[in-house]
Parts: C-alpha cells; sequence; structure tokens
C-alpha cells in the first residue's frame, strides 16, 4: 500500500470519528445531559499523582448498544467534574499504535464488542486481509503491553463481550460473557465492604435493574480476582443461571503485571450513566486502574 493511500485511508478514518463523535453528542438529549449531571460525585476518593488522560474506546464489531454515548458523555463529566482524568473518546483502533496509545494513562473499553481491532468490512483481496491480520496482531500486543508495563485498563458492561476467543484479553479483563439470564431488578451482594472501590454502597448490598451478565466457566474466578459485587442468591432465584461455581460477579478488580484493571458489567442501560451509586463505583474502579486509589487486589480467601 502507498504512502499517499495509506494518508488518505487514515484522513478518511479520522473524519468518520469526528462525525460519529458529533452524532453521538447531538444523540444524548438535554434532559438527559442534566440528569448526569446532577448525579455527579462533586469530588473525587483519591487526589490524582498527575494529570490523567483517558482513552474511552466504544469500537463495536457486534452487537451496538444505545446506551453508548449517554456512556461517553457521562465518563467525560465524571473525570471533568471531579478533576480525576480527562477523557479523549474514539472508535478509531489506530489510537492503539503505540505512539498514540503511550499519551493515556489507561483505557475504558465502554460497551465494546467483537473483534475491535479489525475492519468493520473484512476485506477479499489477500494481501489486505494480510495486512489487517498483521495489524490486528500489532494492536492487541500493544494493549496487553500497556497493561503490562503500568498502565491501567477499566471495562464497562460488554468490555467482556470483546475478544472472547482472546485468551490474554479474558484474563486481563477478568471475564468472557457468555449469556445474560437476566434483565430485571436484581440484588448485589458486597463482596468487599471495606474495599475503598466499594466505598459508594457504605458497606451495604444494593439494587439496581440492568441487564446482568454471567461468564463463561473458564473465566471471572473468585480464585483468581478480587471479587467486588455479585448477584445474591439469598435474595434472589438464581437457576436461570449456569455457572458451573454457582457464582455470578458483577464487579471485580485485578492486577496484571505491573498494571492494573477494574471491571463492572453495568452499563446495558442509559440510566446507570446518571446513577449517583453506580458513578461513584465507577470512579472509584477507574482511579484504583490510574494507580490513584489504593485497594487490596487480591482474591478475597472466602
Amino acid at each position: 500500500m502507498n504512502r499517499s493511500y495509506s494518508l488518505l485511508l487514515a484522513l478518511a478514518a479520522f473524519a468518520a470519528v469526528a462525525a460519529m463523535a458529533i452524532t453521538q453528542s447531538l444523540a444524548v438529549k438535554e434532559d438527559v445531559i442534566d440528569k448526569i449531571t446532577a448525579a455527579l460525585p462533586k469530588s473525587a476518593p483519591a487526589e490524582p499523582g498527575a494529570p490523567r488522560h483517558v482513552l474511552v474506546f466504544s469500537k463495536t464489531n457486534g452487537f451496538r448498544h444505545g446506551s453508548i454515548p449517554v456512556g461517553i458523555a457521562s465518563l467525560t463529566r465524571l473525570g471533568d467534574q471531579t478533576g480525576a482524568f480527562k477523557v479523549t473518546a474514539s472508535e478509531d483502533e489506530s489510537v492503539f499504535e503505540k505512539d498514540s496509545l503511550s499519551k493515556f494513562d489507561a483505557v475504558i473499553m465502554l460497551n465494546t464488542t467483537g473483534e475491535v481491532f479489525r475492519p468493520k468490512d473484512w476485506p477479499k483481496d489477500e494481501a489486505a486481509q494480510a495486512e489487517a491480520k498483521e495489524r490486528e496482531a500489532r494492536l492487541k500486543q500493544n494493549l496487553l503491553a500497556f497493561v503490562r508495563q503500568g498502565k491501567g485498563l477499566a471495562g464497562m458492561h460488554s468490555a467482556t463481550d470483546t475478544y472472547k476467543n482472546w485468551k490474554e484479553y479474558n484474563d486481563m479483563m477478568g471475564g468472557a460473557f457468555v449469556s445474560h439470564p437476566w434483565h430485571q431488578k436484581v440484588p448485589l451482594r458486597n463482596l468487599d465492604p471495606d474495599s475503598p472501590v466499594n466505598a459508594a454502597f457504605e458497606k451495604k448490598g444494593f439494587e439496581v435493574t440492568d441487564e446482568i451478565y454471567q461468564f463463561r466457566n473458564d473465566t471471572a474466578s473468585s480464585k483468581a480476582r478480587r471479587m467486588l459485587l455479585s448477584l445474591d442468591g439469598d435474595k434472589m432465584d438464581l437457576s436461570k443461571g449456569a455457572r458451573a461455581d454457582g457464582t455470578y460477579p458483577v464487579s471485580w478488580i485485578d492486577t496484571y503485571g505491573r498494571g492494573r484493571v477494574f471491571y463492572c458489567s453495568l452499563g446495558h442501560r442509559d440510566e446507570i450513566y446518571w446513577n449517583e451509586t453506580v458513578l461513584k463505583h465507577y470512579l472509584a474502579g477507574i482511579q484504583f486502574a490510574l494507580g490513584d486509589l489504593d485497594a487490596e487486589a487480591a482474591p478475597l480467601t472466602k
């Protein structure tokens, strides 16, 4: 591929992402912005160690959640209001090239789905396919290295419905989505009431209405990472579930190399992004991923 053609492709991709950002911004109605603004915490649980810059990545190569624009608006305002971080939102996978990625302190995978480092339309030409595969492999390794070397990763909802056939990503994010038996009001058990990442719940459980995931049996193990929230089987019927271990985690933290990971499966419905308690939990988890909020990340013994 010659340099002129590559430049044209890059410019076209940039224009498409810019147009998408404008479209998404317009898609969030003023009354929704008002709800988000009213729900934002006034301050962050930790003082940032330095100015933090976060990439919110929301590309989809599978199902696309309608809540993505609301999520971008909410996370952007969450960082601005509290001074915890600044957001750059993108759906251009070229941002995962080393030079671009190095500018960020953490990546938030916001309702991404599928193989997001591949082009949406797979090329038919063999040479173009080979180039796309090489590029995908490079971007995947860049993300792994980014976290291993000390940066942060956070995932909301379908971040676990992303690259389910990529074991390293599944291990790093912590889970691989398999189904969502529940879309209803559910009771959540606070598994780690003393964790600063769970401070929003004031040492109690929590009720929320959303689409609740269950994860593939070889992922989301409580023996491998620090589980924070799960469905409360003492307060609801879990018979729809099919997990071999009978546990249905909702939120967790972990370390990966020198980096840190936060994941929360809430985020299917728009109103999650103006739920005061959930936003506080998100903020604490993101600050953990950034390295600004200290929290024990070893698996719970119980």
